[in-house]
């Protein structure tokens, strides 16, 4: 009778958030959002899974930004020490750091996370060279909490971001602040679960150019409904998979696969795309017609390897960006203690 309840109560919080959602995102207001930079600091496992990880328990600090319910203690820990850092195409120095305490069977977590984009080259309004350089820097901290129970586990997040794009007179560092929370539930044998989430719901507290006027634009609002699954059979290898509605952007499907070799490695691969994209796959596939090149999302395949000893841990991923765009490394370490 248990099962049954608390299956139905998680299946009717899905569903009403799948009705709230369809007349959330129905409003067209694509190319509002600001800080998008707060999405990108993936650590190298939730980059290898394609952030579709969200619903399942990790020791992976940085799953606090996909999901403050999933944030879990090594057994028989009390505090985290971890860091990844990254470098790409779209950063030249990426990087967080991250510190975990358990007390009173409450998670707390504090982040500080950056991007450096090395110095860009200034240009006039007709494409010549103005002979100033410029080095922008993002930047967010977080602070979170989770409290995990048997079935359900919930967590939020406060987040207060920084961005300097510009050194002109009047340019300024814009600032802004926004909330996360996270509801998760999983089965008796903990094979599979399910997760709501909503992220980045803030705006602009202030904006870039010192007018005497702030836009407080608003940040990404994205609601993500995520899932897990093991199989009996193969316990070893676990799915994941999440669909995200972001209000300014196309909803995305994301896929994920962790195997455990042994008792300490894992190897993992993920694999996302706009449900525009999709369809457009699809249609080109039955109805055998060429589709645009264009793509909604950047980076859309990863692999990665990960090894955990309790005490130590280390992660790698690699991400192939579409339409040209190179790759992106990731390395990650964490120490608990």
């Amino acid at each position: 009778m248990l099962k049954r309840i608390n299956f139905q109560v998680a299946a009717t919080l899905l569903l009403v958030a799948a009705f709230q959602a369809q007349a959330y995102f129905s409003q067209g207001d694509a190319g509002q959002e600001v800080f998008s930079f707060m999405s990108t600091f993936d650590s190298p496992r939730n980059a290898a899974l394609e952030k579709s990880a969200a619903a399942a328990p990790s020791t992976d600090p940085s799953i606090a930004l996909l999901n403050p319910a999933a944030l879990r203690m090594p057994d028989g820990k009390e505090r985290t020490v971890g860091m990844h850092w990254q470098t790409g195409e779209f950063a030249e120095n990426q990087g967080s750091l991250y510190y975990t305490r358990n007390f009173n069977r409450f998670l707390y977590q504090f982040s500080y996370n950056w991007i450096d984009y090395g110095t860009i080259e200034g240009y006039d309004e007709y494409g010549n060279e103005t002979g100033n350089d410029y080095n922008p820097i993002s930047q967010l901290v977080t602070a979170t909490v989770a409290f995990p129970m048997k079935h359900f586990q919930f967590g939020a997040t406060l987040k207060f971001a920084s961005d300097r794009l510009a050194y002109e007179d009047g340019d300024r560092a814009a600032f802004g602040a926004a909330f996360d929370w996270g509801v998760s539930w999983q089965s008796v044998n903990k094979l599979w679960g399910l997760a709501l989430v909503a992220r980045d719901f803030g705006c602009l507290l202030r904006d870039y150019v010192d007018d005497g006027d702030d836009e407080h634009y608003p940040m990404s609002q994205t609601i993500a409904l995520s899932g897990y699954m093991r199989l009996k059979s193969l316990p070893r290898l676990t799915v994941f998979g999440e669909t995200n509605f972001p209000r300014y952007a196309e909803p995305r499907l994301n896929i994920g696969m962790e195997y455990l070799l042994g008792k300490y490695f894992a190897i993992r691969g993920g694999f996302t795309r706009t449900w525009l994209d999709l369809k457009r796959d699809a249609l080109e596939l039955i109805q055998d017609r060429s589709r645009p090149d264009e793509s909604n999302e950047a980076r859309f395949l990863s692999l990665g390897l990960g090894y955990n000893m309790g005490m130590f841990g280390l992660d790698y991923s690699f991400s192939y960006l579409a339409q040209g765009l190179g790759n992106e490394h990731r390395v990650g370490l964490r120490l608990n203690f």
